[in-house]
């Protein structure tokens, strides 16, 4: 059964909502956007849709390929403003650019995507995953997650800057084992075949499908790419509905789940909460 991110996702966006009135928090967000991907246009113009929405200021910055200088001074600035709470560069850049070298100019009190090591948030698309996990974890009948993981074979595929790694830190901060699958692993259909969880960040399309999952498993999808201008996901969402308990596809589950997730780091920042 396909487990709605967005229904989730506009629960937790209600709550923020709530929040910011009442508290009469006034969270801005700044998005760097300095590539030529399409894809990128359309996450940052969903993350810009949703913040307003909720009630947080989301302000765009947009750089040509040779304006990388201006990039380094418009972020220097931002680190500086005591009325911007979080800053994030829209991944990926320019090939010509160094993402890395971008985000490491950032304020790590505003890094609300968390890639720095001083950043006090969790990356966003971790933080979606295990906002997923909790979902299964409850239409299974578990009060906790950590319960539902429990005695479970985890396997994550990817081990990725924005989505791998940062899952794979945020379950091993909570205690959680876990098999990790990258490109060199031997076999890795025959890990995934008895896994009970399978968390997919890899980027490639169907990945995961009915050959590589066991029946009753339960799936999240997070990698995403992109073939003949079409965007497609990890998981065969077809095949894998006809095996797995629970499932849930990047596209329409764990993509506006990471953008609520990244806003609430900004409530969080706006709140001192950090």
């Amino acid at each position: 059964m396909k487990v709605s991110g967005k229904e989730v996702a506009d629960a937790i966006l209600e709550k923020l909502e709530k929040e910011i009135k009442k508290k009469n928090l006034k969270p801005k967000l700044a998005i760097i956007l300095a590539g030529s991907d399409p894809s990128s246009r359309i996450y940052v113009k969903n993350k810009i849709k949703k913040a307003l929405q909720t009630g947080i200021d989301a302000k765009l910055f947009e750089f040509s390929k040779n304006q990388f200088n201006k990039c380094f001074q418009t972020i220097k600035k931002l680190n500086t403003d005591k009325k911007t709470h979080g800053i994030i560069v829209q991944y990926p850049v320019y090939e010509s650019w160094d993402f890395d070298s971008l985000v490491q100019k950032i304020n790590p009190q505003k890094d609300v995507d968390g890639f720095l090591e001083a950043s006090p948030f969790m990356g966003a698309t971790a933080l979606a995953v295990w906002e997923m996990l909790t979902a299964f974890a409850k239409k299974e009948g578990f009060y906790k997650t950590e319960n539902f993981l429990r005695n479970k074979k985890i396997v994550i595929l990817g081990k990725g800057k924005t989505a791998g790694r940062p899952t794979i830190e945020l379950l091993k901060e909570k205690g959680i084992e876990l098999s990790i699958i990258d490109s060199k692993t031997p076999n890795p259909n025959k890990i995934t075949k008895k896994a009970d969880v399978v968390i997919s960040a890899t980027g490639i399309k169907h990945i995961i499908n009915s050959k590589n999952i066991k029946k009753g498993s339960f799936v999240i999808g997070v990698g995403v790419g992109k073939d003949n201008d079409k965007i497609y996901g990890d998981i065969d969402e077809e095949e894998v509905a006809k095996i797995a308990k629970l499932y849930c596809p990047t596209i329409g589950g764990i993509g506006p789940l990471t953008i609520v997730c990244l806003l609430r780091n900004v409530v969080k920042s706006a709140n001192g909460i950090i």
